[in-house]
């Protein structure tokens, strides 16, 4: 059940722009739409979140907080784009690029990956971590289902509902608890830093590996090679000081670039040939990968 009731219809001027097509998902503390602009025929997903139980539950710093995160990494790789933000007097919309399915959605459909495919998901994800810590954003809640995918077959992080900087030194629970780190699931702990992410980097490669919600750390799969099991002891360890950085886990031989990655990379580079003005990595269209349509909450 969420704390944001159903809409009947829109209120202006969204009204005259978008017209609502179905519901996406729904979470604790939104509603996701579907909603397509009424000229252009462009669909985007429309997160809805009513004030007033929020102020009840002292939440809205967290909802600001969640805006001016997603506001400031609009142009960071692997993380969903927001393209606007509305308010009323009783709801906040936030209207983001389309991403029609998620990654829960996408291992419950297709069952345990191979090492190479779930590597392959995990190092986009880690350049998006890699941007957000780069500026001192912990997400504090990476999770599959908060893992999308837009039309591109491209990977995004989407709900910034917990997230935070190093600076606001917060403690405590947050996050989904079988994904969340020890520190994360005590309510007086050590101050969350950007190790909270490297953890739930883990329990998302554990889930791919498995197909499945992990649980806990030792529900390792069987049957993966000894770098990956050691690698996941890593990422879960319940020390974060034991923990890698973003940086050292993108330095894995697992994680590097495949090689059609790095001969583009080297091609574009070498005759100039400007980066993609959109998200996704610069790569040709066969080594692009395809989606196909799942809801999913931001």
């Amino acid at each position: 059940m969420s704390l944001t009731h159903l809409l009947s219809a829109l209120p202006e001027p969204l009204f005259s722009k978008y017209a609502i097509e179905h519901i996406l998902g729904v979470g604790a503390y939104a509603v996701v739409y579907q909603v397509r602009d009424k000229i252009t025929c462009e669909a985007f997903a429309l997160k809805v979140i009513e004030k007033e139980p929020m102020r009840i539950r002292l939440m809205m710093p967290q909802v600001v907080r969640e805006t001016t995160l997603l506001e400031a990494h609009t142009d960071t790789p692997h993380v969903v784009e927001l393209l606007e933000v509305s308010m009323t007097q009783t709801h906040i919309f936030l209207r983001f690029t389309l991403c029609p399915e998620n990654m829960e959605d996408f291992a419950s459909a297709n069952g345990p990956m191979s090492e190479e495919d779930a590597y392959k998901w995990l190092r986009q994800i880690c350049v998006g971590v890699q941007g957000l810590h780069a500026s001192g954003v912990i997400h504090r809640d990476l999770k599959p289902s908060n893992l999308v995918l837009d039309s591109e077959g491209t990977l995004n992080i989407c709900d910034f509902g917990w997230a935070c900087t190093e600076n606001d030194a917060l403690s405590g629970r947050c996050g989904t608890d079988q994904y969340a780190p020890p520190e994360a699931k005590v309510d007086k702990g050590p101050r969350h830093t950007t190790k909270v992410d490297i953890y739930g980097l883990g329990a998302c490669l554990q889930h791919f590996l498995l197909g499945r919600v992990p649980n806990g750390p030792k529900d390792i799969p069987k049957g993966i090679s000894l770098a990956t099991r050691e690698l996941l002891e890593d990422l879960l360890h319940p020390d974060p000081d034991a923990r890698p950085t973003i940086e050292e886990l993108l330095s894995q031989p697992e994680l590097a670039e495949n090689i059609f990655e790095q001969l583009w990379t080297q091609w574009r580079s070498f005759f100039d040939v400007p980066a993609a003005s959109s998200k996704r990595d610069p790569l040709p269209d066969w080594e692009s990968n395809t989606a196909c349509g799942f809801p999913h909450v931001y």
